[in-house]
């Protein structure tokens, strides 16, 4: 029995613990194994709700919480839902830029239009809510990160020696420009890429370099921990799951400070029983040749993020709704 049939029989097995507690749960996107981060956010949220004993609907007119992933829903399923009492999330992992293509424009201006007619916005990140707040301005809203799963996700019993790189794209926000010089100019290192980089114009085939090539997703924490760092140079990304999925295998992240995942990297608190001034899981670009030197450190602090586990990423998101709801 493969890994889904067994996780679907054992969610089959878990009862609610009374129909009061009991919610009607519908996700615009359809989770699928293989995909990018809103899917493997609505993965993981579906899983999470049968397992807390609520049922997840197909069709949005029946949901007591309807979560709205960016643009995928219609306005008149939206307004039909709003009039059975439905409680509309709209969760927003965008970054708006001038002079987009004609796709994402289009995309994005539906967005805006939804949004109206929304009880609650959730930004992926602090990144996401200041580029996108002065547009949509919704009246309630809450910064959710993502988070992942720790039981698929964990550290090793001993750090990896490669410098990892992990891209599911290679356009240029991924930034391959800036891993390619690093790769150059580290030539004592060994580094290990998982992804499309062969696809890229940038020649990976270098003698520290062993490309593995796009894999299934499910097998990623494999490689994650052969790493000892991660570096990650992508721009503009909103609340990457890469760098999440990497500090939950223990994997120290070297990330852009343009963009979000300097939130998920540097943690300010920890929980509400020990609070930090800063724990860090890694350090800017800028700053590598130090974090090289004290992959230890950073190392054990990814090992006290809790904050990182989904279960903190469901429970806020269905707290927001009950908000609206009570």
């Amino acid at each position: 029995m493969n890994f889904i049939k067994k996780l679907k029989k054992s969610l089959e097995c878990i009862k609610p613990t009374s129909d009061g507690d009991k919610l009607k749960i519908f996700i615009s996107k359809r989770p699928k194994f293989f995909g990018g981060g809103s899917s493997t956010f609505a993965r993981l949220f579906k899983e999470k709700a049968i397992e807390n004993g609520h049922k997840i609907v197909k069709t949005i007119d029946k949901a007591d919480i309807a979560i709205v992933i960016a643009h995928l829903t219609e306005k008149k399923e939206l307004l039909k839902a709003r009039e059975n009492g439905c409680c509309i999330i709209h969760r927003l992992d965008e970054h708006f830029e001038k002079n987009e293509k004609s796709d994402r424009k289009v995309k994005h201006e539906k967005i805006i239009e939804l949004n109206k007619y929304t009880d609650i916005t959730v930004f992926q990140s602090n990144f996401v809510y200041k580029n996108v707040f002065p547009i949509i301005q919704p009246k309630k809203y809450k910064i959710i990160h993502n988070g992942g799963d720790p039981d698929h996700f964990s550290p090793a019993k001993e750090i990896g020696s490669f410098i990892g790189h992990v891209t599911w794209g290679i356009d240029k926000k991924k930034r391959l420009d800036l891993l390619h010089k690093f790769i150059i100019n580290h030539p004592d290192e060994q580094f290990l890429l998982v992804g499309r980089h062969e696809e890229s114009k940038y020649n990976f085939n270098l003698p520290n370099v062993r490309c593995i090539g796009k894999i299934k997703p499910n097998k990623i924490q494999k490689y994650f921990r052969m790493m000892k760092m991660l570096y990650f140079p992508s721009e503009n990304d909103p609340c990457p799951n890469t760098a999440i999925e990497a500090i939950l295998c223990g994997i120290p992240v070297c990330y852009n400070s343009v963009g979000g995942t300097i939130e998920l990297v540097n943690k300010q608190e920890i929980n509400q029983k020990e609070s930090c001034n800063n724990v860090e899981c890694g350090l800017p670009l800028d700053k590598v040749e130090k974090m090289l030197k004290n992959i230890d450190y950073y190392r054990h602090n990814c090992t006290l993020r809790k904050d990182l586990f989904f279960d903190n990423v469901f429970n806020s998101y269905i707290n927001a709704a009950k908000s609206i709801l009570n």
